[in-house]
This record gives structure tokens, sequence and C-alpha cells, in this order.
């Protein structure tokens, strides 16, 4: 009943209370005033309170934006970078391992061109079991290298000879483990059916014991040889195999295989270095410390047509790769899967990228992430190495970046409509405290009021009484001041972010500017080389057009036999070239006139030229005619071959005008090869010139001091080969130099660059002889490997010396070169023949094997080393 009461007094009461309330407000001009004053404050904080929070929302989203584009810009340019050190490295570490191999197949070449020679100096003394379980020859298993035959059940003559002669491999073999220690084994499998293989592995070397039989499997079928023998053309760089299953370790195997030939071009066996993939994926996956290891997802390995080198298993799966490794069981199973075989489109459009383009950077999307692979590209071998992100990792501090930022401009927002509570609360109290006060100076105050709810904040109340309309004025100027305040850090903010983004701009800009004039240089250089290959190819072309409208019959005699023929001599003959190619030239001429055609190609062949002679020639349907021969000796790789024609003397008129003709665009032809020569020549030697800078800049992030001194030995090496060419394409005659100033410029050149403290004099006394380059290069290397051992071993602590040089005639023909120092001298128990230092080796086989020539040491007075040889005949150039 009383709350009844209550409830019916209070509604009541309240209608009478606003009517009370709107009458003091009617009747009372300071509330009225303070009402509208009121209104106005609220009205005015209120919207600069709500632009202030969305200007603060509008910067943060800004910054945050540009925040996410420039971590994605770094992790872009890193990632590149990444990507662009690793793939230069992997070119350094396979190119290290071809040209190993490379050394290795040339000593292989130089053995099967002698093997008699070196089968009577056998380095070691191996004694042959057969195995019982595959019926296979092999040594003990405690020689330095296994050595195995299984192409006929019994050791014969030439094969022990043939073994024999491979124990001078040995050495290197152990050099080459020695130098690249990532590597399993070297090793040679040869066509006769020999193995050779040395590794530093016990384990592998039990394994080779139990290889199968050779009716399971044979070795010469294996992808290292098979690269070679079912190839159409005749190879002679290193390659690199396809990844197969190796039959010695339990794995996938990679080789840089080389060919071996001997003196007659004939291939003889290869030989091989032996990578394991295992070896390759560990190094690729385990990238090593870097400050993107968060955001990486994996790294791989592909070669240029998207095939697989090294790629981690845990992601086949994410690529869309169904991959079965236990399918493969001997060498000549390869590991044939590419890019392109995935199951994902997503990831063949990338494949095709990598294929067309090699260096990419790409985004793919397999749900329900987001991915970014960034490749570059080796140089040489065109494998492409990668490195796959995925887009959570990558922004992840931009959305830690975007949460704290959102955090800051909701604790400002709270801030900032706590003080404008604040200070509208107050600027209240003191509007109510002297409104009687202040009618006419609240009227100021309003209108400076409005200009400011208008935007302008330069406004001031100009109230300067000393009571409570004074300090609202004061109060109300200081906030003004503030929001003008906030409005001009909010400029400057503005203006600050917008000379980040120009100087970003710019930035962009400056490297897209130097992104465009690099590919234009690569752009003229690819022309300027595909303009050189085209006029090559024309001028061969031509060449060989030439030969074939001739109306002459033209023919190439090597060793005996034809080995060019053109269609008219085959129609002269009522043949075909292809019958005619690979038979005796005296087979077609009759038994009246053989006589006087083999004294005639003896003649040429011994340098003789001869005049035009007829003979009777008898055609493959028995029917005889004369003919004209004309004949002379050229020379083609090496060999001395001959080239000549054949003409019907009944058509004597038209055969002179055609021979004219073809005379003309022989010439023709010759003075353009010459001009490619020369070019070629002066090319080889810039190119030469290139790699020695290169070597420089790689020495200088070299720390070990062996491989600096194996870099500059090398860049030396290459230095006396360019000289070479150098010489060739400044001389007349493109096939010899003068030695005397060569050699004497080389010995200059080593001294200049290695004896920094003027501490060595050269004595030079060099006849001036011209030498043909297959003498000049071997000889250069020897001076240089001579004159780098004296300048490096023969004056320790800078000592004071001289480099002596001489180079005459000997009395019988021959060539005597003599050089040496007066330093401290080859140590007594150092033996030219027997050492196993490289250096020496490499002057040993230079002088013996490829000059023909002898080589002794005098150790008084220092070290004088003094050659001998002979060289050959020279051949008249075509």
């Amino acid at each position: 009943m009383g709350i009844f009461c209550k409830n019916t007094y209070l509604s009541s009461l309240t209608p009478y209370c606003v009517f009370c309330m709107i009458k003091k407000i009617n009747s009372n001009l300071s509330i009225k005033l303070f009402i509208i004053l009121a209104g106005v404050i609220l009205l005015s904080v209120g919207p600069l309170s709500y632009m202030a929070l969305e200007t603060i929302k509008s910067y943060g989203k800004q910054a945050a934006d540009i925040n996410e584009q420039q971590i994605r810009a770094n992790v872009y340019a890193s990632l590149k970078e990444i990507t662009k050190e690793r793939a230069d490295k992997y070119q350094l570490y396979f190119d290290r391992i071809a040209s190993s191999a490379a050394l290795l197949g040339k000593q292989a070449s130089t053995i099967y061109s002698n093997i008699a020679y070196y089968a009577q100096t056998p380095l070691l003394d191996y004694h042959f079991s057969v195995l019982p379980q595959s019926g296979i020859w092999a040594n003990s298993i405690n020689d330095p290298v296994v050595s195995m035959y299984w192409g006929t059940p019994d050791l014969s003559p030439d094969i022990r000879n043939e073994l024999k002669a491979l124990t001078h491999m040995t050495p290197l073999y152990q050099q080459v483990l020695v130098d690249i220690p990532e590597i399993v084994a070297s090793h040679s499998i040869t066509v006769s059916g020999i193995g050779q293989y040395c590794t530093n592995n016990l384990e592998n070397k039990k394994v080779v014991f139990n290889l199968p039989p050779v009716s399971d499997f044979d070795l010469r079928d294996g992808e290292p040889v098979t690269i070679f023998t079912m190839s159409s053309e005749r190879l002679r760089e290193v390659r690199w195999t396809s990844i197969y299953k190796d039959d010695v370790i339990d794995g996938l195997m990679l080789t840089a295989s080389a060919p071996v030939y001997d003196q007659n071009n004939i291939f003889r066996a290869i030989a091989g270095i032996d990578v394991p993939l295992t070896a390759i994926i560990e190094d690729v996956l385990h990238y090593g410390s870097s400050k993107l290891d968060d955001v990486i997802l994996f790294s791989f390995l592909v070669d240029k047509n998207g095939r697989l080198i090294a790629f981690p298993d845990d992601y086949f799966d994410l690529f869309g790769l169904d991959i079965d490794p236990t399918e493969l069981v001997n060498s000549s199973d390869k590991l044939d899967v590419f890019l392109i075989d995935s199951k994902n489109s997503e990831i063949q459009k990338l494949a095709k990228e990598l294929q067309q383009t090699g260096a990419l950077i790409s985004d793919f999307g397999i749900t329900p992430d987001s991915y970014y692979v960034v490749t570059s590209q080796m140089e040489k071998l065109g494998w492409i190495f990668g490195v796959v992100a995925r887009e959570h990792e990558m922004l992840h501090s931009v959305h830690e970046s975007r949460a704290a930022l959102v955090g800051t401009v909701k604790s400002m927002g709270q801030r900032g409509v706590l003080w404008a509570g604040l200070t509208t609360f107050t600027a209240l109290i003191i509007v109510f405290s002297a409104l009687k006060y202040l009618v006419m100076p609240l009227r100021t105050l309003a209108d400076a009021t409005k200009r400011v709810a208008r935007g302008d904040y330069s406004v001031r109340c100009q109230v300067s009484t000393p009571d409570e309309t004074g300090v609202l004025a004061e109060s109300f100027n200081t906030m003004v001041e503030k929001l003008q305040a906030a409005q001009e850090q909010q400029v400057h903010y503005a203006n600050s972010l917008e000379r980040e983004v120009k100087w970003k701009d710019a930035e962009l800009n400056d490297k897209r500017s130097e992104l465009v004039a690099t590919i234009e240089l690569l752009n003229k250089e690819v022309e300027r080389r595909q303009i050189i290959a085209e006029a090559l190819r024309n001028s061969q072309q031509q060449y060989y057009d030439t030969l074939e409208a001739s109306l002459a019959g033209v023919f190439i005699i090597e060793d005996g036999i034809f080995t060019y023929v053109n269609t008219s001599l085959a129609e002269m003959m009522r043949s075909t070239p292809s019958d005619l190619k690979g038979k005796d030239p005296l087979d077609f001429v009759i038994d009246d006139d053989k006589e006087l055609v083999s004294g005639n190609i003896r003649q040429c062949l011994n340098g003789i030229d001869i005049s035009p002679f007829t003979i009777k020639c008898r055609r493959t349907d028995g029917t005889v005619y004369y003919g004209e021969v004309w004949a002379k000796t050229a020379t083609w790789q090496n060999k001395a071959v001959i080239v000549g024609t054949i003409t019907d003397v009944s058509s004597l008129m038209r055969k002179d005008e055609r021979l004219k003709r073809q005379d003309r665009q022989l010439q023709e032809s010759l003075e353009e090869k010459e001009t490619l020569l020369r070019e070629i020549y002066h090319r080889t030697k810039n190119n030469m010139l290139v790699i020695i800078s290169m070597l420089d800049l790689q020495l200088q992030d070299i720390e070990d001091e062996k491989a600096k001194t194996i870099f500059l030995e090398t860049e030396n090496r290459i230095r006396a080969m360019a000289l070479v060419h150098e010489k060739l394409y400044q001389s007349q005659n493109l096939s010899e130099i003068d030695l005397g100033s060569y050699l004497q410029e080389i010995t200059e050149s080593l001294i200049a660059h290695m004896a920094l403290d003027d501490n060595v004099l050269l004595q030079a006394d060099t006849e001036s002889m011209a030498i043909n380059i297959d003498y000049a290069v071997p000889l250069g290397l020897v001076i240089n490997e001579i004159v780098t051992n004296s300048l490096k071993h023969a004056f320790p602590d800078k000592k004071t010396g001289v480099i002596s040089l001489t180079l005459q005639k000997g009395l019988y023909g021959g060539i005597e070169l003599m050089v040496g120092d007066n330093g401290i001298g080859l140590p007594e128990q150092l033996s030219i023949e027997t050492t196993t230092s490289f250096g020496l080796q490499i002057i040993r086989n230079l002088v013996v094997m490829q000059l023909n020539g002898e080589i002794t040491v005098d150790r008084n007075n220092g070290t004088q080393y003094m050659i001998n040889f002979k060289e050959s005949r020279k051949t008249k150039r075509i």
C-alpha cells in the first residue's frame, strides 16, 4: 500500500517539475546562455574528437599497408639474393668437379695415346684373381685403386698392358679425392671392360667386390658411359649424367663424366667423378643460418628442363609429385621426374615459367595457404636453385604490427574521449559559475566557437578580464591551440609519410632502371653472338654448297680412303657419295696408272706440290674414262688430308670455267674463315682474361691460403694460354708465333705478379723463332710451372735472385730451352721422374708426352731445367 502511494505521488510530481524547469529556463538568461554554450561546446568537441580519431585510424591503416609492402619487398629482395648466392656457389662447386673430371679424361687420353710406353713403366704392380661370385677379374682390396676386368674370361696380353698403363692414373685419382672431399669416388670405365674405382670409404670398396655378374648388368651400359656411346655426335666436353641408382652406394648418384679418346680419335673410355645425391640434398636443404630462416619453408634444385636434382621428401605431396625411389635398381635406371609431371596445375604452370625464364619470383596457391617461389639459374649448367616460402610466415610481422597499431589507436581514442569529456565538463562548470558576468564576452566566445567549428583554428578569444570569463576565454584559446597543434601534427605525419613513399618510389625506379639497362646489355650481347654464330654457319654452309655445286668431282682423302665425295664425282663414277666414302681411291684406277697415283699421293703427304695429271679411271659399272686430277694436302683436325678434283677431259673448257669460279668462291670463303679465325683467337684471349678477372674477384672472398694458391696458379696457366691466342691473332701466320718473345713475356708477367718487392730479376737470351701453336701452349705451361716454383720456393725470406731464360737452335735441328734460378735449389731426394708433385708432373708430362722431348735438372748453383725437343715438320695451312 505504501509503495502504491509513493508511485502515485511521483507520477503526479513529474509533470509539475518539468513545467517549473521550463519556466525557470525561460526566465533566466544565464541558464539559457549556459544551455546554448554547453550545446556549442559539446557540438564542437564531439566532431573534433571524432575527426581526430578517424584521422589516427586512417594514418594507422596507411602505415600498416606501407609496412606490409616494405616487408614484402624486403623479403623478395632477400630471397632473390639468397637464391643468387646459392646458385653461384653450386655453379663453382660443379665447375670444380667438372674441371677435375676433365683433367682425369685428359690424363687417360694421354695414356691411351701412348699406351705401350706407359705399360712398360707401371706405377704399381697389381695381382689379379677371379671373383668366384661374379667371374670378374679383380686386384686386392688393399690396393689404393680397385681395378677389375670383365670383358672376356681371360686376361689377354693387351688387357694386361692396358691395366699396367692405367696404374699411372692412381696419383690423380687420389689427388681428386683430396681436392674435393665431398665426392664419394673417382673412377674410369673402358670400352674393353676395365673398371677402376678409387675411394676412401672401405665399405664402398667391399661393395665393388660384390658387383653382380656381367650377365645381370654390365657397367658399360650405365648412364656415365651411354651418354657418349649412345650419342650420334662425338662429344668432347664433360657431361653430367641424369640422376641414377648407383651400383656401389645405397642411394642415388650424379656423375661428371669425361670422354677418353686415343691418338686415332677412337673412343676408349670415360673418366668420372661420383657425387652422391645425399651430399647435394643435405647441402641444398640445410641452407645454413639466415635472417629468413623463419620465412623459408624449403629449398630445391632442378635442371633447366625442370628435372628434380634435390628436393625434400616431405614436400613431394605439396607439389603433387608421385615418386617411388625403390623402382631404381642399377646405374641404367635414371630418376626422370619433372616438375611438369605434377598433378597440381599451379605447379605445372610454375614448371613452364621456369623453363622459359630460369630466374623468377612467382606465387601459387595450394588450399588453404598461398606460397611464393624465388629461383636463380646457374650460368653454365643451366640448373635452377629455388626457395619456397609460405605467405603466412612472410607477413607474420605485418599481422603483429597491425594488431599493435589497432591497440595503440584504440588506447589513443579512449584517452582522447576522456580528455574531451574532462575538458567539456570543466568548461561547463566555468560557464555556469560566471554567466552573469560574461554575457557579452560569452557572445564573443560563441562567435569564436562557431569559427572553430568551421575549422578555423587560428581564431583566439580576445577577452582579457581577470574574472571567470577571462579564465574561460583563456581555456578556450588553450583548447584551440591544442586542436591546431593536433592538426599540424597530423599534417606533419602526412607529409613525412608522403616523403617516405616518394623516397621508396625513387629507389625502386633506380633499381628498375639498372635492371632495364642490364637487360638491354645482355640482349645486345646475345644478338651479337647470334650474328657471329649465324655468320659461321652461313660460311660453313656456303663452303659445302660450293663443293656440292661444283661440276667437277671433288674428293677428300684421309688415311688412304675417301672421306668426302661430292655429287658430281659420284655421278662421274656412276655411283652415290655414300657408296664411295670409305673406299680406296686406287680401286677406281686402272692397273697401269696405280703406281703414278700412289707416288703422287706420297708426294702430297710429304708436302711436295704436284702438277695436274691425267689418268684412266674405272667407273663402278666397269667403263673407263680419262680424268684430269688436281690434288693438294691440307690439315684437318691436326691430320694431313688430300683435297682434290677429278674432271672429265672431254669437257676441258667447261672444267676451266668451273674451276676459276670455284677458286674465287673458295678464296672468298677462306678469307672469311681467316677473318673469323682471327676473331675467334681474339675472343678466346678476351674470354680467358674475363675468366682471370672472375677468379681475381672470387679470390677476394677466399681466406684459405691453399685455395688462394690454387687460384693464382690457375690464373697464371690461363694467362699463359691467353698470351698464345693474343700472339696468334696479332701474327700474319695464324698457326705460328714467335717462341722467344712469347716465353720471355710469360716470365716477365709472372715476375711482375709474384715478385712484388723487385727482389727477382730476369736474364733472358732468346732467339727469334716461329713455332706451331701445338708446341707453344705446352711450352708456355712448362715455363709457367717452372718460374712459379722458382718464385715460390727458390728465394725464401724475400732473398734477391735471378731467373734465367735461354732459347736457341740445337746442333741437329732441335730446340734447346734452359730456364732456372740461382736460389736454394731442389731437394736432393726430389726426382722429377718419380715425384708426386702436381706441378712437376705437369712439367714432365708436357715435355715427354706432348713435345716428345727430354728434360734434365742441374742442381749446381740453384736449379736449371734443360729441355730439348724437335718440332715436327710444318705443314702448310689451308
